[in-house]
């Protein structure tokens, strides 16, 4: 099969029954889940590092190369059967093993902890980005009092998903607010899906990341994480779809009630 048929054969299975993607974030996860749904939904028993890593980001648009998912199946033991071809060609297959794999990870992830390491700012910001953003789908909402030019860095990636913001400029001293609004009046051109509103009320205190699926609580706001020992907590919606609710709710009328930010 050519590539393209694959990935667009690929880009049309119903995901609904399998496990989420985007709650795996290493190489053998990623690779696993799209050797599953090759073999369950598209009857293709073998794929190669090279086309495992095509969908990966031309489907499900996370970047990875085909030499990290060679390396990650080489090292999976039973979980994969490697089959060599005459060619000297090398596909993969999933077996029971990386079935079970997939599942109990997923089953044990209902509740995530994540720990900021006092002084490792850029640790912190890559865990943000490759550990939390990159593992909830949909539209993102967040809630962040003290925005400043580290909240816009983990934003660096997200160019196709509506992500809104709520901060609150306020708070923040002459300098630290002059200097987010300068970041961000050349952020809004480039990243026009991603909008920063200001709440101009005192009933936001807490940090915290909201999708569909998922709920983030942040000890720290997004730019300080790293200064100090502080952590985040991702809970899911099959143990927290109440909060997740209110919260979606509570988020929508305060959205109606903040100011756009303005310019020069």
């Amino acid at each position: 099969m050519e590539d393209a048929d694959l990935v667009e054969k690929f880009s049309q299975i119903d995901e609904s029954e399998f496990p989420d993607f985007y709650k795996y974030n290493k190489p053998l996860e990623r690779g696993l889940w799209v050797l599953l749904l090759a073999k369950e939904e598209l009857g293709i028993k073998k794929l190669t590092s090279e086309q495992v890593a095509l969908i990966i980001r031309d489907v499900k648009e996370i970047s990875i190369d085909a030499k990290s998912i060679n390396n990650a199946f080489s090292r999976a033991k039973d979980k994969v059967y490697i089959h060599h071809e005459n060619n000297d060609k090398v596909l993969f297959e999933i077996m029971k093993p990386g079935k079970d794999y997939l599942i109990s990870l997923i089953k044990d992830k209902s509740i995530e902890i994540f720990y900021f390491k006092p002084g490792e700012k850029y640790q912190s910001k890559k865990i943000v980005v490759n550990q939390i953003l990159n593992n909830i789908k949909g539209e993102v909402k967040i809630v962040d009092p003290y925005c400043g030019e580290r909240t816009l860095d983990i934003f660096r990636h997200e160019k196709k998903r509506s992500i809104k913001v709520l901060t609150k400029l306020a708070i923040l001293n002459d300098k630290d607010k002059n200097s987010f609004l300068r970041e961000l009046q050349d952020f809004k051109s480039e990243y026009p899906n991603i909008e920063i509103r200001d709440y101009p009320y005192n009933d936001i205190h807490d940090r915290y990341i909201l999708s569909s699926d998922s709920l983030v609580i942040l000890g720290y706001s997004i730019k300080d994480l790293g200064n100090k020992e502080s952590f985040a907590i991702m809970l899911d919606r099959k143990t927290s779809k109440n909060i997740i609710d209110s919260l979606q709710e509570a988020f929508n009328r305060r959205w109606k009630d903040s100011r756009e930010i303005k310019l020069r």
